[in-house]
This record gives C-alpha cells, sequence and structure tokens, in this order.
C-alpha cells in the first residue's frame, strides 16, 4: 500500500488491489462525508494522465453506457451487474461494514484495475455530494480530485472558474453520478479546490449537510459469548479449526433517519473469527431504511461460478439469509469466505 502523505489517513486510503476492496484491509472512516485528501505515490493510469484543469474522457464500453447501466432493479436478480469489459474509468460502491452505521465506501478503478477508496455515509436528498476526495503523486505539481454526486448534479464548478461535468458511469447504481478532474496543486498539504454542485441549469446547488447517522447502539464482546441482548446473532458450526475472537453487534436497529437515494445497508452484527490460522469475519446486512425488510440488491457484485446463490466484490464475498445480506470477509480467499458462509445461522429481532 502506498504511503500516505495527507494529515487525515483514516479517512482515505489507497489500495492498489486489483481484484477489488477488501475491508479487511480498507479501514472504516466514518467521520464526515467531507473531502478526503490523499497525496500519495499511487503511479498507473490514475495520475499518468495528469494534465491541468482536464476532465476525464471515459473510452472503450464506458463511451457507450446510458444512464442507469449497472443499476439495481429490485426483483431481478440476487445482484446487478455490468458487462465483461472494464470502463477506462469507473467508480463502484461497496457497503460500508461499521456496526450500525449505513454508508457505502467508493472505489476508484482504471481500466479494471482499484486506485484508492474512502468510506463514508449513505447518499441522500440533503446533500448534493456522496463523497469528495484528492489525492496527488509525490513530487507532482498536480492533483486529481474525485467526486461522487446525487442524480441532479450535471456539473460541478472546480475552483470557482471551470465547470465540469458530472457523467454516469457503470459502476455506479441509483443514477448517481461522477466527476474526475486533474487540476494543479497549489498547496501539498492545503485544502483541494472548492467544489459547487450545479443543476442542469447551471444554477448552484445547495451544499446541504452531508451525514453519517448511527442506527443502533453497539456492543462489544471478546471470546465466544455472544452478548444476549443483541438485535441479531451469528452461530457456525461444522467448521473444525474455527474459532471466535468476539465482535460488535448491535442492541437495536432503528431506520435510516433520512431520505435516501437508492438503498442502503446496515451491518447489525460483526463476529470474529479465526479459521487455520487467518482471520476471518462475518456480518449481518439488514437494509438501511426498512431493517428486517428484505433487503435490495448489492449493485455490481458478481455471482460464483459454479457456486448458486453465492456473490463476490474484491475480498468479499455474500449470500442471502432470510431478510438479510450475511456477508464474509478476510480469510484466505474466496473458498475459505464461502466454507464459513454456509456454516453460519442467523437470528434477527428488529
Amino acid at each position: 500500500m502506498p504511503q500516505l502523505l495527507a494529515h487525515d489517513r483514516a479517512a482515505a486510503e489507497a489500495s492498489p488491489e486489483r481484484s477489488g476492496p477488501d475491508q479487511g484491509v480498507i479501514k472504516e472512516a466514518r467521520r464526515r462525508q467531507r473531502r478526503r485528501r490523499m497525496y500519495a505515490a499511487l503511479g498507473g493510469a490514475l495520475v499518468a494522465a495528469a494534465i491541468a484543469t482536464t476532465a476525464w474522457a471515459l473510452g472503450g464500453e464506458a463511451a457507450r453506457t446510458r444512464a442507469g447501466h449497472g443499476v439495481a432493479r429490485a426483483g431481478a436478480r440476487a445482484v446487478a451487474t455490468r458487462g465483461p469489459r472494464p470502463a477506462a474509468f469507473d467508480v463502484r460502491l461497496v457497503p460500508t461494514l461499521a456496526v450500525g452505521h449505513a454508508g457505502w465506501c467508493v472505489v476508484i478503478e482504471e481500466h479494471g484495475t482499484t486506485g484508492g477508496s474512502a468510506c463514508g455515509g449513505a447518499p441522500t436528498t440533503a446533500s448534493p455530494f456522496l463523497q469528495e476526495y484528492g489525492w496527488g503523486q509525490a513530487g507532482s505539481h498536480r492533483e486529481t480530485e474525485v467526486a461522487v454526486t446525487t442524480p441532479q448534479v450535471r456539473a460541478i464548478l472546480v475552483g470557482g472558474r471551470h465547470p465540469v461535468a458530472t457523467l454516469a458511469v457503470p459502476g455506479l447504481p441509483y443514477g448517481l453520478r461522477a466527476m474526475r478532474v486533474v487540476v494543479p496543486l497549489k498547496r501539498p498539504y492545503g485544502p483541494g479546490p472548492s467544489l459547487v454542485a450545479l443543476d442542469g441549469a447551471g444554477h448552484p446547488l445547495a451544499p446541504g449537510t452531508p451525514s453519517d447517522p448511527g442506527q443502533a447502539t453497539v456492543r462489544s464482546w471478546r471470546g465466544t459469548r455472544q452478548p444476549a441482548s443483541g438485535a441479531c446473532r451469528l452461530h457456525a458450526s461444522g467448521v473444525p479449526g474455527l474459532g471466535e475472537r468476539g465482535g460488535q453487534l448491535a442492541t437495536a436497529v432503528i431506520p435510516f433517519p433520512g431520505q435516501l437515494i437508492g438503498h442502503a445497508f446496515v451491518s447489525c452484527i460483526d463476529a470474529e473469527y479465526q479459521l487455520q490460522g487467518m482471520p476471518i469475519d462475518a456480518e449481518l446486512l439488514l437494509d438501511a431504511a426498512h431493517p428486517g425488510a428484505r433487503p435490495a440488491t448489492l449493485p455490481d457484485w458478481r455471482p460464483v461460478r459454479g457456486a448458486p446463490g453465492f456473490f463476490f466484490e474484491g475480498g468479499l464475498t455474500a449470500r442471502r439469509y432470510g431478510n438479510a445480506w450475511l456477508l464474509a470477509r478476510q480469510g484466505s480467499g474466496l473458498a475459505q469466505r464461502m466454507r464459513l458462509l454456509r456454516h453460519l445461522t442467523v437470528s434477527v429481532r428488529v
């Protein structure tokens, strides 16, 4: 992982993973849904195309993408997936896995290679931005700014001078849009250029107040005894060599206190295990707006070939279990995560 030079390391971490995000590595960053500063030696396509004040040009498959491609459609499939060809530039969403908090990790991708990510809240009608952050290459005089916005944002005024159009990209569901621009770097550790959201008529939109509201009181435990007061419980059996180390759980889960754009998920338990010497976690994701109802599809997750009902995104693997998504992360690989998921039973009281 490249060395971060920004002062807000916890809020944004660059990841060179080609296969996608692994939230056993990408730490949760739920503090504020504002600008994430990443000044790292990222290398590759993310910085190779750095030219002053130039928005990205989508190529190949992305240039022919229609708005709404990749959007999860209720009842269509277990997950919504894209075509086999990666976009020249893409943004993908992965649910945050902090117990009691709904939100998304925004993952930047160039030609199928993950370049960086940051985690925050969920998109709501209260703010035009889902995520804003930037990074620069060590020793470079340019920086890259990325913003993910709600559907009504059609352009972003960068630095008070340059309006840059937002675009629909294959990995973004729910009509969300993205902007990427490269600008001159003025101060290596200072704030980036101002970003003002514009509607279709070019009028500024109110910045609003991004929020990351908690939906639960969270308790931690160590060892094998999960607190009896948990809204969700996980029990593993029939896996030789599996040891439980502890975890976190929600004692109760309330509906998301805001108007979501699209869907979001909230974790009600994170159980930490060790299997054959490897740490491996299991989580249960509920629908954030209606805990206990059948949750929406996981946008852009891919089915596991030869294993009906299992889906993956980078280092995360999931299957439906009743009115929830049962998810595993870390472990030695896909096979070990699927093995754990097959031997978990769940109870939910919301």
